[in-house]
């Protein structure tokens, strides 16, 4: 609307300004011009008040365009009618119908512009209106035909050449406006594709398991996704332009990088390494290094603590395959004749009149006899995959273990606690899981020399995925000296003891019989603090509710 004030200023009002050169501003036939633009200037202050009324914004435009058209006829009129140079003003109208109302209403506005033009035009040529209110323009001189200077054939080929030029702006603005429209409502849907493709890609990489950040050229950190605080227990305000080695120490250091740009796909680096969280937890993580653009690069790392832990289980559990077969082929071996020399060296004591050295060695041959048994006795069972296999009250089976353990001399100085859920059932062989419990027992007695905590847990552990998969978790804890972490991945292996006594097969056992029950069994410990042994066991399946 404003743009049609200063159109109408600019072209009267030089006009205006040409003719105060030869007459004075106040001569009356410049009134006309001075309406035409106090009506424009007024209707656009109106068009102003009533747009934020109008509901149908199309039919006020349709409206404003055929006002518009009909100044434009009163502008070319006063300018001198056939003479005005202001009849191009139509295609301005025109232009802006094709713009805010498609190549139809281009087409619309066209057409009146063409009837107005063409009524004007023929008025003006018959001297029907009157020549008085033309401000500018020529003087006209009669002409024979009753024209004002003009034959009829320039008069229609002046119309003709007008109102072609109408439409065929009209069709140009039209067909510009409508591909405009086009094009905006594609760059728009492909503006909002961007955007929910990025937002996806956000999405992604916050939600994606594997921890990501991203280093500048001088490998500091620029971005750091919600896995990588998870994992790391750092946040993106904590590491934000600090240097990468803040996070993870020598990493630019190690095998190569950082990489030369020429380098290519070779660039890729691969790394394992241990990693210590903020929190102190020891991780193992698996790391990928790749280049990006500008001398830039993404780090992508996962935690594979639990990987590296099942390839140890997987490690030992063939140890233990291949050990267990050759205890069973071995201890049928050694435990008959190792029974006759046992017989016969207490026969030999009972009948022989011994004292001295030489009763202290035949008491050492007895002892190491015994000793030897019950190392085969371990294979045996270490050997022999659970057979009877029934349904077990596990309270039962636990409380009648601590029973014994507490009634051996192992369990002096101990505070023994259980807390055990009621109802608690699996299916197992009853001796080898009251070996599993003894076992670990022991090993907590030992571990508190001086005495401390013994401390059972039994519960129900609940899969929310799948309630026919529940299991039972328990938990031996003691409160000793804990397991330094050099070894603590060694205490289920074959012979692998710190005691000067040991065999080296208690814990390989406890570990092998929970394998057979289709269990799992973890240690955690620390140092000065005490050493908790956790075991998940499959539930009886009549107890699973």
């Amino acid at each position: 609307m404003a743009f049609r004030v200063a159109l109408v200023i600019i072209f009267l009002g030089t006009s205006l300004w040409f003719q105060f050169k030869q007459t004075s501003p106040f001569q009356s036939s410049l009134y006309p011009i001075y309406a035409i633009i106090i009506i424009t200037c007024t209707l656009t202050i109106l068009y102003a008040i009533l747009f934020r009324w109008i509901k149908n914004a199309g039919l006020f435009a349709y409206f404003q365009i055929f006002g518009d058209i009909i100044l434009i006829t009163a502008t070319v009129y006063v300018t001198g009618g056939l003479e005005s140079l202001l009849s191009f003003l139509y295609f301005l109208s025109i232009i802006s119908a094709s713009i805010f109302l498609s190549r139809k209403g281009g087409f619309y506005a066209a057409s009146a512009s063409s009837i107005a033009y063409g009524v004007l035009v023929n008025l003006d040529f018959y001297k029907i209106l009157p020549a008085g209110y033309k401000a500018l323009g020529a003087d006209f001189k009669s002409v024979p035909s009753g024209g004002i200077g003009y034959e009829r054939g320039d008069i229609l080929a002046t119309l003709t050449l007008n109102i072609i030029g109408f439409f065929t702006v009209a069709f140009l603005a039209g067909y510009l406006a409508e591909r405009t429209v086009t094009v905006e409502k594609e760059l728009k849907e492909k503006k909002i594709d961007f955007k929910k493709l990025e937002a996806l890609n956000q999405y992604i990489v916050e939600n994606i398991n594997s921890g990501i950040l991203t280093i500048d050229i001088d490998a500091r950190i620029t971005s750091f996704n919600r896995a990588a605080e998870k994992i790391t227990g750092y946040n993106i305000g904590e590491m934000y332009h600090h240097h990468i080695d803040t996070i993870f120490p020598d990493l630019i250091k190690a095998q190569g990088y950082p990489i030369a740009p020429d380098e290519g796909d070779a660039s890729y680096v691969r790394i394992d390494r241990p990693f210590k969280r903020k929190d102190g937890r020891e991780l193992f993580l698996g790391l990928s290094i790749s280049p990006m653009k500008e001398g830039s690069h993404i780090v992508i790392f996962q935690d594979l603590t639990r990987l590296k832990n099942m390839e140890g289980q997987l490690r030992r559990v063939d140890r233990l395959r291949a050990l267990g077969e050759l205890a069973a082929g071995m201890s049928h071996e050694v435990r008959n004749p190792l029974a006759s020399i046992s017989g016969s060296v207490q026969v030999l004591k009972d009948n022989l009149t011994l004292n001295g050295d030489n009763e202290h060695l035949m008491e050492i041959v007895i002892r190491e006899t015994d000793r030897l048994n019950a190392l085969v006795t371990d294979f045996l069972l270490f050997a022999k995959p659970a057979a009877k296999m029934a349904r077990i009250d596990l309270n039962a089976l636990v409380q009648e273990t601590l029973d014994m353990f507490r009634n051996s001399p192992e369990s002096k100085n101990i505070d023994i606690r259980a807390e055990l859920e009621d109802n608690l059932a699996v299916e197992g062989d009853n001796r080898q899981l009251k070996q599993v419990f003894w076992n670990l027992f022991l090993n907590a007695s030992h571990a508190m020399p001086a005495g401390g905590k013994l401390i059972i847990n039994a519960r129900r552990k609940s899969l929310a995925f799948n309630p026919r998969s529940d299991s039972l978790e328990i938990t031996v804890s003691d409160t000793g000296g804990g397991i330094a972490l050099d070894i603590i991945e060694k205490i289920f292996d074959p012979f692998f003891t710190t005691k000067d006594y040991g065999t080296g097969l208690g814990l390989a056992l406890v570990h092998r019989i929970i394998e057979g029950h289709k269990g799992e069994i973890e240690v955690k410990s620390k140092e000065g603090e005490g050493t908790s042994f956790r075991i998940i066991l499959p539930k009886a399946v009549d107890s699973i509710r």
